[in-house]
């Protein structure tokens, strides 16, 4: 036991009568209760690195003596453990040659029929020595077990995962959209339309779609759609990404403006924030006039930097914004 450790050195004085072999002889009561309740804690600390085999082979013999002196059914049993403990020592190595009279001293009938606690405990002096000399048979391998299941093909259920973005996430997924198409903006008449308020139909919005898959071929425009549930069509959606021609939406907020030439400067401000927000998202939902940055004009948003009549015809205006598919032209 190491001395070091602290509930070791607590209880040595203890168990210091212990060492004089003619107390654990007499095994009295005083003797058994001190190894019960005091040496029976301490062998947690006792350390068995490299011995783990001769203490397991010490722990059998330990309770074949147990269930000898019980005259117990069990004994036959460990018996049985302990003969192929010893049949499977490697007798090649001569550590166990050394022991070969005593190991086939065990292998008889004879010993085994008057066989005592002391002639056990000879067993474990004299084993416990080469029991880690013995084969350790391999385990068989087990196939793992092969259940082909018939598949109902009309029972087979396909759908499509959909990745959901948020956050940081959407603003990447954006900027990598907005890339894609700027880079093809030049040279894509779809696109240009998209961008200049023109309606564009199905095929024209299916051609772009498979053009994207060319240069990004985990990118779909379609999923769009999934991504921008405000958006009411993919053209919208798209619009969303690229902006709106900035000479395009000037142009319409011009007419208003030319037609209220006595428009006040704070209402002015807010026509500006209009065409800025419209040239980057291609469009406005009337929500966000009540939100900042218009409210920073007038915290009650449209109504209150324009009367009724203004007002309804800036939503016009805003309306018009909104992208038109063939089908409502």
């Amino acid at each position: 036991l190491p001395d070091k450790s602290i509930p070791v050195r607590e209880k040595w004085k203890q168990v210091g009568s212990l060492r004089k072999q003619e107390t654990l002889h007499r095994f009295d009561a005083a003797t058994q209760a001190t190894l019960l309740q005091e040496i029976a804690p301490l062998m947690e600390w006792v350390n068995i690195t490299g011995y783990e085999e001769a203490y397991c082979f010490d722990r059998l013999t330990t309770r074949m003596q147990t269930e000898l002196l019980k005259n117990s059914s069990k004994f036959e049993n460990l018996q049985g453990e302990l003969m192929n403990l010893i049949n499977s020592l490697r007798i090649n190595l001569s550590q166990v040659r050394a022991k070969l009279p005593f190991i086939e001293r065990l292998k008889s009938s004879e010993f085994w029929e008057s066989v005592t606690v002391d002639d056990l405990e000879k067993v474990r002096t004299e084993l416990r020595g080469i029991v880690q000399y013995r084969r350790i048979e391999k385990s068989q391998y087990i196939p793992p077990k092969i259940i082909d299941v018939t598949e109902d093909e009309a029972l087979v259920e396909r759908k499509r995962h959909r990745v959901k973005l948020d956050g940081l996430d959407m603003v990447a997924y954006r900027n990598r959209v907005q890339k894609v198409l700027l880079d093809i903006f030049d040279s894509n008449e779809t696109l240009q339309k998209i961008k200049s308020g023109q309606s564009v139909d199905d095929n024209d919005l299916e051609a772009l779609c498979s053009l994207v898959l060319t240069q990004e071929p985990d990118l779909d425009l379609r999923d769009l759609k999934d991504y921008y549930p405000q958006a009411k069509s993919l053209d919208h959606a798209i619009r969303g990404i690229i902006g709106m021609d900035a000479q395009t939406v000037q142009d319409r907020f011009t007419q208003f403006v030319q037609a209220h030439s006595n428009l006040a400067s704070h209402q002015i401000k807010f026509l500006d924030l209009l065409q800025n927000h419209i040239s980057k998202y291609g469009s406005i939902e009337i929500e966000r006039l009540y939100e900042p940055p218009f409210t920073s004009v007038h915290n009650e948003g449209l109504e209150g930097v324009f009367d009724d009549g203004l007002a309804g015809e800036l939503l016009d205006i805003l309306e018009s914004f909104q992208p038109k598919t063939t089908e409502d032209s």
